[in-house]
């Protein structure tokens, strides 16, 4: 598809048509395709900004206008942080593509693309070879399919374990990749936040995640097993944030100390976690953002049981109480001693917040990424070509492609082909995927016939 897309901006797009950049200018141009009021990817752009007062800062998106942009950046950023914004959006992606392009490219020193996994304007207008200035990945939906290897001089990674991954899969060799952890607010701000007083007796139990996360598959059900912490223990409430209360799954396990929050507010979120006791990492596809931002405030953590690679955020920490647990029944276990025994909830928090300090606290993220910026002063844009696709059917790629229920439709955005071009998108149907909508023989026949 990348190779497929660099042939579309070779026909799209005129040749020659950015000045090359003379000298440092110190900006930094920052491509969404959009951000929201909530959701990891989203703060991971805006604390970049915010800790980063070196650089002029700029953020374009492909799809949002540009009162929506700054209505989002308004509720990141104060007054006094200075930051441009600049729409591509447009009805036409081809047109969207004309209008990025357009824009002075090469008068940043670097291009950091936080997009969404499908955007394809980017890699269009990066793969031009007189675009020089270099290009940060930055692999935050690292659990799926991305658009973005031949474009990227340097992919950020917010896992360490990603590397190996992306290197074995994605063939990007780990010198073209870089760990720049999640960056998060330190101990000392959150306790001024810190000012409620407990007056409870019940243990406060906390997960968060987007709803699609937590859907359940034949391996992991998350709503399952937080009925039975609460129906084992009498003293606790579990707080779920992201799931709502009227969705189908949630109606199965419906308990009076199962509290599902949906989608919620920053503020609404901090108030939740000053009165949470213990973090209780989601699954089959946890949100790492969640769980440090838990774990920096104090809260001990219990992590996802016998995780794919693709979902572990951490190696196994045995000195800092940072283990997975190998089965369900281990994890129930550890949780129960989390709930049950306070100095060992205490020595947890102690030691698993040690351990998050040392490694995904700002002052940490602002030494990797002026380093950073070293490594990118000595580099300029270039079209990586991608090797070969290779087909994977391991686990990891399982449980990923049940993950999201959404079921697509097969045969959309192919009406308009040519009859041949129609006969062999029949012939991939072949294959049956269960998360595909499929004609039946009525309806192939009209849509072959339709021009």
């Amino acid at each position: 598809m990348e190779i497929l897309l660099n042939k579309i901006q070779q026909k799209i797009l005129p040749t020659a048509f950015h000045q090359k950049k003379i000298n440092k200018t110190n900006k930094i141009l920052h491509i969404c395709s959009e951000v929201y009021t909530s959701g990891g990817h989203s703060k991971l752009l805006y604390n970049w900004i915010k800790n980063d007062s070196s650089k002029k800062h700029t953020i374009l998106s492909t799809r949002l206008s540009l009162k929506e942009m700054k209505d989002v950046s308004n509720f990141y950023l104060t007054n006094n942080v200075d930051v441009e914004h600049v729409s591509v959006k447009s009805s036409s992606k081809i047109e969207s593509i004309k209008l990025l392009n357009r824009q002075p490219l090469n008068n940043y020193d670097i291009i950091a693309l936080h997009i969404h996994p499908d955007e394809t304007i980017t890699n269009i207008v990066l793969s031009q070879k007189d675009v020089t200035t270099p290009v940060c990945f930055i692999n935050h939906a690292d659990h799926v399919f991305w658009l973005g290897v031949s474009i990227a001089d340097i992919v950020l990674q917010i896992r360490e374990s990603s590397i190996t991954i992306d290197e074995q899969k994605r063939s990007i060799e780990k010198e073209r990749q870089f760990f720049l952890p999640i960056p998060i607010k330190t101990v000392l701000n959150i306790k001024e936040e810190e000012n409620i007083t407990k007056e409870t007796h019940f243990i406060n139990l906390l997960s968060t995640g987007t709803a699609y996360k937590y859907n359940p598959n034949k391996y992991y059900n998350f709503l399952r097993e937080a009925y039975k912490i609460v129906e084992e223990n009498s003293d606790v409430i579990f707080n779920i944030v992201g799931i709502s209360s009227d969705a189908a799954y949630a109606k199965e396990y419906q308990h009076e100390r199962i509290v599902l929050h949906g989608i919620i507010s920053s503020e609404k979120l901090a108030e939740i976690e000053n009165i949470t006791d213990i973090y209780i990492e989601g699954f089959p596809m946890p949100s790492f953002t969640a769980l440090l931002q838990a774990a920096l405030r104090r809260i001990p953590f219990s992590l996802h049981y016998n995780p794919l690679s693709v979902f572990k955020l951490f190696s196994n920490n045995a000195g800092h109480n940072i283990i997975y647990p190998e089965s369900l029944d281990e994890w129930h276990y550890n949780i129960k001693k989390l709930i049950r025994d306070t100095q060992y909830r205490k020595e947890t928090s102690r030691k698993q917040q040690e351990y998050i300090l040392s490694n995904y606290s700002i002052e940490v993220w602002k030494s990797r990424v002026q380093e950073l910026y070293q490594i990118m002063e000595e580099k300029k844009h270039s079209y990586w070509m991608p090797d070969p696709d290779k087909y994977y059917d391991g686990e990891n790629e399982k449980v990923l492609v049940t993950v999201d229920k959404r079921r697509l439709s097969h045969y959309k955005f192919t009406e308009k082909m040519s009859l041949t071009g129609k006969y062999f998108v029949y012939k991939m149907t072949k294959l049956k995927n269960p998360n595909i909508d499929y004609f039946h023989k009525k309806q192939l026949i009209k849509y072959f016939l339709r021009k």
